[in-house]
This record gives C-alpha cells, sequence and structure tokens, in this order.
C-alpha cells in the first residue's frame, strides 16, 4: 500500500511540475470505473502482503482482465486524472469511504461472532492473529 501511494505521489508530483495539461486517454475511463479500479488495486496490493503467493503481475493482470482494460489504458487514465487534482481527489476520496465502509463492516462481523484481532506473540510473523 506503501508503494502505491508513493507511485500516486509521485506521478501527482511530475504532473504538477509540468507546463503543458496531460492529453486525454484514447480510450477514457469514467471516474467511478477508476474509483473502482484503484481500490481493487489497493486491496489486493494488501492481500499480496499478507500471502506471498500473490505477485504483482498476478493481481494487477486480475484487475485489468475484471474491467477489461490494459495496463497503458490504466496509466494513461491514471497520469490523466493525476493532473486534474480535483477529479484526481474525489477518486481517492471515494476509495477511502469505501475501504472505512468495508473495514466497519468487517469490524462489526467480527463483533458479532465475538473474534478479536490481537498481536501475534511469534517473532517470525508480525501479522495480526484472529482469536
Amino acid at each position: 500500500m506503501k508503494k502505491l501511494a508513493s507511485l500516486v505521489g509521485a506521478i501527482i508530483l511530475l504532473a504538477g511540475c509540468n507546463n503543458s495539461p496531460v492529453a486525454k486517454p484514447e480510450k477514457p475511463i469514467d471516474e467511478e470505473t477508476m474509483a473502482n479500479i484503484i481500490y481493487d488495486l489497493t486491496v489486493l496490493e494488501a492481500m499480496k502482503s499478507r500471502d506471498v503467493k500473490l505477485t504483482r503481475n498476478s493481481t494487477s493482470d486480475y484487475v485489468y482482465k475484471k474491467y477489461n482494460i490494459d495496463s497503458v489504458q490504466f496509466v494513461q487514465n491514471n497520469q490523466y486524472y493525476a493532473a486534474e487534482i480535483d477529479q484526481y481527489k474525489k477518486i481517492y476520496e471515494k476509495v477511502n469511504l469505501r475501504i472505512e465502509r468495508e473495514k466497519k463492516a468487517a469490524d462489526s462481523l467480527m463483533k458479532i461472532k465475538g473474534e478479536k484481532v490481537v498481536p501475534a506473540k511469534s517473532a517470525n510473523n508480525d501479522r495480526p492473529q484472529i482469536k
């Protein structure tokens, strides 16, 4: 997730330093779909940090297939929205709201089941354990 945030920050920084506006992509992705793509990539990136079997390519490929896009189309649209900072901010606000909603729902389910998230006791395993 830190890598994704760094990538987004770098894109915003580069877009801000550029005097010429970014051209509209050949195959534009609407704002709502872009928010869904970024949400899926964020969730899969978090899952990847917990499961070494998942690779960056497998997670990205899954999202590209799901939305019927390719990496070039995603990058072009991401650069376009990054140059339009108000739209980009709206997209990320939607993503953050969705993450918060999903987190609250998961926390509620855990409460209902009587489960708690507690820190792992093993030095080799720094992931939280559900009990």
